[in-house]
């Protein structure tokens, strides 16, 4: 645990903290940044009410570890200095032994392997959800889709190769949300080859849950960030707005290797980013993205390169991305735009070999200069 005062911290996934004064900053060895905070319209009289730039007397505190495959960094306005780091990898452990598919002893392990259990809470929540996005994007958004994955051997990160029409046809058999369904306190199957893979919303609905826990013990001022998916409510000491970095989409680009393309100013939303550009198959020249369709099993075919979505909710944020890139770069657009309290942030490849940007309306963005 480390405590934070009047400094800045970085987080690894999607997080340019604080814009480009700062920027020299960033290099300096043990120095810590935070992403700078607002506060919403209603919390406006009460909140984040120094605007000068200056450091509030209050002590933020920044807890990390790791869970679900991948890092996380809470950074919270404490109100003693106290360490809650157990109580995030409390919650975490417990969120990965009900609903990762990487963990052989998880409640959805047992259940796509047909044991007679009952889905938890966890799993209840976010297979509903997963409903609810199926039907909302037209079967585009679909957990069961794995198998697909593992056919063009995205999922295993070794043996990316193409399927041929053969395979996937056999795999389409046993895909789709609407084969399976929660009954009498029990996940049922049409086919019990069908899987569950919640990996495109799960790690939102973390994020959702440790907001749920901080919110619920009196914390007004944090930002959770787990595996680059963020949501941030209230302020940081300086008074301001959090700021998120969204990547620029470069081929293999790693946490060493990366540039920024812009920087979100929220409070109060999660911002979720889904792409093409760091998991993806070449064949004979052409690039076969990972975000594939459920419906052909074939991937995307267009210039969408990564789309950014601000949502009340991290778990909708992280789905919708994930749906949009498979509908891509026009059909994304308008459905993106078309659904209230949702903003979008779009990125796509140029004739010219560079990127392209279109967002919403309502997606406010701050420069780097």
């Amino acid at each position: 645990m480390q405590q934070i005062k009047w400094s800045f911290a970085v987080f690894p996934q999607f997080l340019y903290l604080c814009g480009r004064k700062f920027h020299d900053q960033m290099n300096t060895k043990n120095t810590l940044k935070i992403a700078c905070a607002a506060v919403c319209a209603l919390l406006m009289a009460s909140s984040c009410a120094n605007r000068q730039g200056k450091p509030t007397d209050t002590q933020y505190m920044l807890a990390q570890g790791r869970a679900q495959g991948t890092t996380w960094h809470i950074t919270y306005k404490s109100f003693n200095g106290e360490d809650l780091t157990p109580k995030f990898d409390s919650i975490l452990k417990a969120f990965d032994y009900s609903i990762s598919t990487y963990n052989k002893e998880s409640l959805l392990t047992k259940i796509n392997n047909n044991e007679d259990v009952a889905p938890d809470g966890v799993i209840t929540a976010v297979f509903q959800q997963s409903q609810r996005m199926y039907a909302l994007t037209d079967g585009l958004f679909d957990p069961t889709c794995r198998p697909l994955v593992n056919a063009w051997g995205f999922g295993k990160h070794t043996d990316l190769r193409k399927p041929s029409q053969k395979e996937l046809d056999s795999v389409l058999q046993f895909v789709g949300m609407d084969k399976v369904r929660i009954e009498n306190s029990r996940i049922i199957k049409d086919d019990p080859r069908l899987t569950l893979n919640f990996n495109a919303n799960a790690q939102g609905y973390s994020v959702d849950l440790i907001c749920d826990y901080l919110k619920a013990n009196g914390y007004t001022d944090y930002l959770v960030e787990i595996g680059g998916e963020t949501r941030a409510v209230g302020c940081n000491p300086y008074g301001d707005n959090w700021r998120i970095a969204i990547d620029s989409p470069i081929d293999g680009s790693t946490e060493q290797n990366r540039e920024y393309n812009t920087v979100v100013r929220i409070t109060g939303k999660s911002l979720c980013t889904s792409g093409d550009y760091r998991n993806f198959l070449k064949v004979d020249g052409k690039k076969y993205s990972h975000e594939l369709n459920p419906k052909t099993g074939y991937p995307k075919d267009d210039s969408l390169l990564s789309v950014s979505v601000l949502s009340d909710l991290a778990i909708d944020g992280d789905a919708l991305a994930t749906a949009v890139m498979v509908m891509g770069m026009e059909r994304g657009f308008q459905f993106l735009d078309s659904l209230p309290n949702v903003e979008g942030y779009f990125i796509y490849a140029t004739g010219d070999g560079g990127f392209g940007v279109k967002k919403t309306k309502g997606f406010v963005e701050q420069s780097l200069k």
